[in-house]
């Protein structure tokens, strides 16, 4: 079950509140909503030779910031009726990340805002963080979105590896709400038949209806993803996070940043 919904915002991004607030309706679930606004180390203002005055008023003008997106989107939530936490936090962009990972760790799902290269915002930067340090899913609603989560129709993305698990047993309460879902296999071959009938008699015993679908693989899996939910008409997109580490950083494997680049329906992602 998904009880508890951390939603993370910046001021800049609008689509994460509206899509949160309207699923964790739904769900019956509380809210927490953290704004993540890092502040600029003393030393590098020192470095510039920027005045002290001028440090503690951008400091001080970077913390209300972030306590005002967190009190808009507490607002939200609380206008539907829903149970609601705030919290701002306003550290370094280590420090804030690790703050950020804490909370989220303590909730079933975190959403956040699809990052949107012709627009950067504060959020962008802990995307990684939510997918890679927390344990949780994460919800990523498209810059784009104009309208609440529609459940109606969901794809999964399958290919037998533990991530894929990961990602189809994080997204079970959400599938149980869809009409119709389809788990979809990117690959020449259609898997065994046997694989296929225990993947649909599994999700039939949590009460989802499920077909299973081959994707042909002449596109990129990403690619042939991202078509293949389109031309269905999915309102979700359920999909294990690869990723590696190198230079002791998170990066997203090529499927993933796909997905995270060009998605115009919201995607639960699980690593």
């Amino acid at each position: 079950m998904i009880r508890d919904l951390t939603i993370v915002v910046d001021g800049v991004g609008r689509c994460a509140v509206p899509s949160g607030v309207a699923l964790a309706a739904e769900l019956g679930a509380s809210v927490t909503a953290v704004s993540v606004l890092p502040i600029v180390p003393f030393e590098t203002f020192a470095r510039a030779e920027i005045p002290y005055d001028m440090v503690v008023s951008a400091e001080s003008s970077a913390r209300e910031r972030a306590a005002r997106a967190a009190r808009d989107a507490a607002a939200a939530a609380r206008a539907a009726n829903l149970a609601c936490d705030s919290t701002a936090i306003c550290a370094s962009v280590r420090d804030a990340a690790e703050c950020l990972a804490a909370h989220a760790r303590l909730s079933d799902l975190a959403v956040i805002e699809q990052p949107d290269p012709a627009a950067p915002k504060p959020a962008d930067a802990y995307l990684e963080t939510l997918l890679f340090r927390t344990g949780r899913p994460v919800l990523v609603v498209p810059y784009i979105q104009a309208t609440a989560l529609r459940l109606a129709n969901a794809v999964v993305a399958w290919d037998g590896s533990a991530t894929a698990a990961r990602a189809l047993g994080d997204a079970l309460p959400l599938l149980q709400r869809a009409e119709r879902v389809e788990v979809v296999t990117v690959a020449d071959e259609p898997p065994p038949e046997e694989a296929r009938r225990r993947m649909v008699g599994h999700l039939a015993r949590h009460g989802i209806d499920a077909t299973v679908r081959v994707c042909p693989a002449g596109l990129p899996p990403g690619e042939a993803l991202l078509s293949y939910a389109a031309e269905c008409g999915a309102g979700l997109l359920v999909m294990g996070a690869y990723g590696h580490s190198r230079l002791r950083e998170a990066i997203l494997g090529g499927a993933s940043r796909t997905i995270l680049r060009s998605m115009t329906f919201p995607t639960l992602l699980s690593r």
